[in-house]
């Protein structure tokens, strides 16, 4: 059973079954994020109103902001890697593919009335989600 199918197995559970979370940390498949984020906020029997969603890597390497950008060249900051790996970083083709598929995750997220986002650029990004 993957994570996703927990989290939305809990949403439409008996409320007396599971307690209610504070914090939900998201480290998953990048291509469900949002998802994960519709089964969190639906109701309230996995987040409480004003839990907290922390997803990883919304930036992912700094690509997203190339993405964000249309892929206009940006240059990743990250200080761990040698502009070798940065080069090929940038031209990896799954990378890319999954700095789109963040960009369009946080585009969405951000857009969603039910919650507040506050993304950090640390390291590969943090976004911290507050359920309205």
């Amino acid at each position: 059973n993957d994570a996703l199918a927990t989290v939305e197995e809990m949403a439409r559970g008996n409320p007396a079954q599971y307690a209610a979370f504070d914090i939900v940390f998201v480290d998953a498949d990048k291509t469900r994020l949002m998802e994960y984020v519709d089964a969190l906020v639906s109701n309230d029997r996995v987040l409480k109103k004003g839990g907290l969603i922390i997803v990883d890597n919304v930036l992912w390497k700094g690509l997203v902001l190339d993405a964000a950008s249309g892929g206009k060249g940006y240059e990743s900051s990250d200080e761990d890697l040698s502009s070798d790996d940065k080069e090929s970083l940038r031209k990896n083709r799954r990378a890319r593919k999954l700095a789109n598929k963040m960009h369009r995750f946080n585009s969405a997220v951000v857009r969603d009335d039910r919650v507040d986002v506050l993304m950090m650029n640390l390291r590969d990004g943090l976004s911290m989600i507050r359920k309205r």
